[in-house]
């Protein structure tokens, strides 16, 4: 009977940054990648990523392009021989070097009808608040972080979607990822 991994997933500086996902054994690391990237909001058009076993140093499965291509992209997931509590590593964007720590978790049975890969849950966002909207009396959750001006200001400026949009249009913006 095939197995159903499920795995917790880690931002590896931001641990309270998590999703849980689930992943047939016949699905490969391609699959598990396309979710990855949708679950953390990276792009799914650019950039390489690897899946590791263990330390980053110690070389990976191959790399993995954003159109499921790439040396490591047909490895499945039940060829990693991976047994419960076994640690990989991911790393998405070589330049910018996202690290992320992939925890298995357990094993389980495949749910009747259930769509895998699939995010089955995730971290309680901790929200922040546009600063623009506070200072008016709303509180609004912030979903960008103005790049411009958090280096011109040295201190990170939020802002919801209406202020990006009404006073920072032209500004280099990040999304908040919660």
């Amino acid at each position: 009977m095939e197995k159903v991994y499920v795995f917790k997933v880690a931002l590896k500086y931001r641990k309270g940054l998590w999703r849980r996902i689930e992943i047939k054994g016949n699905q490969t690391l391609a699959d598990f990648d396309h979710i990855i990237r949708i679950a953390f909001n990276h792009d799914t058009w650019d950039h390489l990523s690897e899946f590791f076993i263990g330390q980053w140093s110690r070389g990976g499965f191959g790399e993995i392009d954003p159109d499921g291509g790439g040396s490591g992209a047909e490895m499945r997931i039940e060829q990693l021989g991976l047994s419960e509590g076994d640690k990989l590593g991911y790393v998405y964007d070589f330049g910018d070097q996202i690290q992320q720590i992939i925890t298995l978790e357990k094993m389980v049975e495949p749910e009747e009808g259930a769509e895998y890969p699939r995010v089955i849950s995730q971290n309680k966002p901790r929200y922040r608040y546009c600063e623009r909207c506070k200072r008016e009396g709303k509180k609004t959750i912030a979903t960008w972080i103005c790049i411009e001006c958090s280096e011109e200001e040295g201190r990170e400026v939020l802002l919801c979607e209406d202020c990006l949009e009404k006073e920072h249009e032209d500004h280099y913006a990040d999304e908040i990822l919660y």
